[in-house]
């Protein structure tokens, strides 16, 4: 007895039958992609996790616009429901605050700075502004912002310094603050310095707002794609320049720039102190090697030159790391932890005092 003729599937069974595995196979992906984010410390997001990549505001900071600085903390934010899971609390004039009722005192110590200066990673009570705050009992405002260049720290101390009375001014800086004064946006638009004649000339202001005018909005592809967080991880990886690069930042100064550029920032801001008698000390944070400074040993000299007290916890760090390994844990975990923090500002109040 013959076998009956076996029934050919048709293309369109072929090409489900195709999919299934295809389509669970990214589901997974997906999954995995989008809990890996989440870990890393980036919000869940129901838009455009490239947006994340290249938009500050996107990627979760608790941010504001401002025409001169490009970005502030954003005023009257507080809460622990941000990429760095720590309270953090920020007040109408977008300070963040010190995680305990101020002492007594009617003048400021002014600290401004970037991240480290703000705490990423930790809460309130725990940043070294706070720190310093509770061992000198003086009042100390937070001015530190996340992702700033040199140039944005100076244009907000000055700010700073001229709305609120100031017994003393404290400025850091990570080496990586150098380079970021050769660009004109970091995930989003910056201020920045041209240099004409040898003097500077501010840039990019008033910085646009990235909620009113934005080109990501018009990326529509990318945008689309980018809703993915397997696809985003993807193109990033394989792809960068076509992904991200030409949003991400914008390069308006050829490397080494940035040096002489932070120069002239600590010369204008010497004579901006000296103009009100105010003493100012310039702190230089991180743990990078001299190879990877940008400069930044050769500029907290020139602050020196410029009438500044320095202090340099960089190299000191490196040399306590060089006795005991155990501090790059103790105090880095990509920022600086509480007790890194306890220890910047345990150096800082001893120049103070």
């Amino acid at each position: 007895m013959s076998e009956s003729p076996r029934r050919r599937l048709s293309w369109r069974k072929k090409l489900l039958f195709a999919l299934v595995p295809l389509v669970a196979l990214f589901v997974a992906a997906e999954i995995f992609a989008r809990s890996y984010r989440a870990k890393k410390g980036s919000p869940f997001s129901t838009g455009s996790y490239r947006d994340q990549r290249i938009d500050l505001i996107r990627r979760g900071y608790p941010a504001a616009h401002d025409p001169l600085l490009g970005y502030v903390p954003r005023p009257g934010f507080a809460s622990d429901d941000n990429r760095w899971h720590a309270m953090v609390t920020i007040d109408a004039r977008a300070i963040r605050t010190n995680g305990a009722p101020r002492p007594p005192g009617e003048r400021f110590v002014v600290a401004a700075g970037d991240s480290f200066t703000f705490g990423d990673q930790v809460g309130d009570h725990e940043t070294w502004p706070a720190q310093l705050e509770q061992l000198l009992q003086r009042p100390v405002l937070n001015g530190g912002v996340f992702g700033y260049s040199l140039a944005q720290t100076v244009l907000r101390a000055e700010r700073l310094v001229e709305s609120h009375p100031t017994e003393r001014l404290v400025l850091s800086f990570i080496p990586d603050d150098i380079k970021r004064c050769e660009q004109s946006r970091r995930f989003t638009e910056i201020p920045w310095f041209d240099l004409v004649d040898g003097e500077l000339a501010l840039r990019g202001v008033p910085v646009p707002d990235s909620a009113v005018d934005n080109d990501l909005d018009r990326q529509y592809l990318r945008r689309l794609l980018g809703h993915s967080a397997a696809l985003d991880m993807l193109f990033w990886n394989t792809v960068p320049n076509w992904w991200v690069s030409e949003q991400r930042e914008i390069w308006v100064h050829p490397p080494g720039t940035g040096l002489t550029i932070g120069k002239k920032l600590f010369e204008r801001l010497g004579r901006f102190c000296a103009e009100r008698q105010l003493p100012w000390l310039v702190v230089l944070q991180g743990h990078w090697s001299a190879d990877e400074s940008h400069g930044a040993a050769e500029l907290l000299a020139h602050a020196a030159a410029c009438g500044a007290e320095v202090l340099d916890l960089q190299t000191a760090f490196l040399a306590l790391a060089d006795e005991d390994k155990s501090l790059w844990y103790k105090y880095f975990r990509g920022h600086m932890t509480a007790a890194g923090n306890a220890w910047v500002a345990a150096g800082i109040a001893a120049r103070l005092r």
